[in-house]
């Protein structure tokens, strides 16, 4: 099985929580900003919900590769569809706007499925990558995010859930750093190459 235990994926992303919350707050709040922004030219709101929802994971999806693409100690595959984080080369995550049973929702691709499938092996990944996803749940209005969890699934069940709270100590917000232009040495497949961090470089909050 390449199901972790809730132990062994709290343990290596611990550091990371502050900063995963904040790529998907930061990701809200753009969305907020542009759909406040088309309501004060008169633009009518969007019909169907999963295009908020595509939206939004757009905005997760850049803010994580520009502050991950750098990391030295997390790799980004970076795919048509999706992002996946592949953190110290032992549990892949992915991030999912949480259903009512606070599972990612998918389009039944085969690597949707595969990546859900405890059992499935994920190509370009050894055998034993553990996966994870990180889902947010919206308050009722729609006006805040009210929860950010990490969760294992095995298909359609979910095996453990653990909230990251934004009360949460102890983590440190990485910086949003600028990729580099040259992605030469970088892995097959859209691999983003793990970078060391440039000294003194920060960005204040």
């Amino acid at each position: 099985m390449t199901i972790p235990t809730r132990t062994e994926a709290q343990a290596i992303l611990e550091p990371y929580h502050e900063t995963i919350r904040q790529i998907v707050i930061d990701g809200w709040t753009e969305w907020r900003t542009t759909h406040r922004l088309r309501a004060e030219n008169g633009m009518s709101p969007y019909m169907y919900r999963r295009t908020t929802v595509n939206i939004i994971f757009d905005a997760i999806a850049r803010r994580a590769l520009t502050i991950f693409g750098n990391h030295p100690r997390v790799s980004v595959k970076d795919e048509a569809q999706t992002i996946k984080l592949f953190f110290q080369s032992k549990i892949l995550l992915r991030f999912k706007k949480a259903g009512d049973d606070r599972l990612g929702r998918n389009i039944p691709t085969q690597a949707a499925l595969a990546f859900a499938d405890g059992d499935a092996e994920l190509p370009g990944f050894p055998p034993e990558t553990a996966r994870v996803e990180v889902v947010w749940e919206a308050n009722e209005l729609w006006t805040h995010v009210d929860r950010v969890l990490v969760v294992a699934r095995d298909g359609d069940r979910l095996i453990w859930e653990y909230e990251i709270d934004k009360s949460e100590k102890g983590g440190t917000v990485l910086p949003l750093l600028p990729r580099g232009d040259d992605p030469s040495g970088a892995p097959d497949e859209g691999m983003v190459k793990a970078k060391p961090l440039p000294a003194q470089k920060s960005e204040k909050k």
